[in-house]
C-alpha cells in the first residue's frame, strides 16, 4: 500500500530562492529587509499556500520565516552576502 506525500501547508524556503534573486536583480542588487519582504509579498501574496499567513510559535508569519531561511541559504551558496545587517544584497 502506497501513501501519498503530505501536502505542505506553507511554501518551502527553497521555492522562494529564485524569487528573491529576481527581486534583488530588479532592485539593482539590494533591498532593506522590509523592502525585500514587501516585494516578495507583492509578487507571491496571491499564490501563498493556506498556512503561509499563519504565525510560527514565535509570532512570525510562516512565509517571512521561509524567506529568511531562503536568504540564509543563498548566503551559504555565495549568491548573497550579509555585509550589512538588515540589507539583502546579491554577491
Amino acid at each position: 500500500m502506497r501513501t501519498s506525500a503530505a501536502v505542505r501547508k506553507w511554501t518551502p524556503s527553497d521555492q522562494l530562492e529564485p524569487v528573491i534573486i529576481q527581486i534583488l536583480e530588479q532592485a539593482g542588487g539590494e533591498l532593506d529587509n522590509d523592502g525585500a519582504l514587501a516585494a516578495i509579498e507583492e509578487r507571491l501574496g496571491e499564490h501563498f499556500r493556506s498556512g503561509d499567513r499563519d504565525r510560527t510559535p514565535t509570532g512570525e508569519l510562516r512565509w517571512q520565516l521561509a524567506a529568511r531561511k531562503a536568504r540564509q541559504s543563498l548566503i551559504r551558496q555565495g549568491l548573497m552576502t550579509k555585509e550589512r545587517p538588515g540589507i539583502w544584497t546579491l554577491s
